[in-house]
């Protein structure tokens, strides 16, 4: 991200947290495609992606005032919340599991959306395989830096980790997709 792009970022934070629903509307234009990249990466699900990015950013709306910059920029700060939702929807979807018919399951698992059926060719839909066998870890340093094309020093301020951790990482994790790819896994 260019200074020129934090510093307008900057004003709109200040304008959001004064309540300026415009200001906050352009953070969200310039930042939901790449938290909704992020998401579909990990559920895989484009309904259940647009969801939780929505609830992410009325997450965030609500929290505005409480955020101060302070060395966090505004976008590690937006992951770190896309995180933490993830995490609180794996622990929704499993207790809703739970509960649910294996007949449902069944049901859900055959009704694929028919935005998903045009777009997933056979080379997606062995990387999607590949990238759920991942460790987490892994998934979430080639999420973040690949589908939502956050910088290294981006990444790791949203990972909590340090740019050259992040590097290493990202390197090992796409040596691990590379070798489950050539092997067919």
């Amino acid at each position: 991200m260019s200074s020129e792009t934090e510093v307008d970022d900057i004003q709109l934070l200040r304008d959001a947290q004064n309540g300026d629903r415009e200001a906050f509307g352009e953070l969200y234009e310039r930042y939901a495609p790449r938290v909704f990249r992020y998401l579909y990466s990990h559920l895989d699900n484009r309904l259940d992606a647009e969801d939780l990015t929505e609830e992410i950013f009325l997450r965030v709306w609500k929290t505005l005032g409480n955020y101060q910059q302070q060395g966090v920029p505004f976008l590690a700060f937006l992951f770190r919340v896309a995180r933490n939702a993830l995490i609180d929807h794996y622990r929704r979807s499993a207790k809703s599991e739970q509960e649910a018919s294996i007949e449902d399951l069944h049901l859900r698992d055959h009704e694929p959306e028919p935005v998903d059926v045009v777009t997933n060719t056979l080379e997606h839909q062995q990387l999607r395989h590949v990238m759920q066998q991942l460790r987490e870890d892994y998934r979430t340093v080639l999420a973040l830096r690949f589908l939502s094309e956050l910088s290294p020093e981006e990444t790791a301020r949203a990972m909590g980790r340090s740019a050259g951790a992040v590097r290493v990482l990202q390197h090992r994790a796409l040596a691990a997709l590379r070798s489950m790819m050539e092997s067919g896994k």
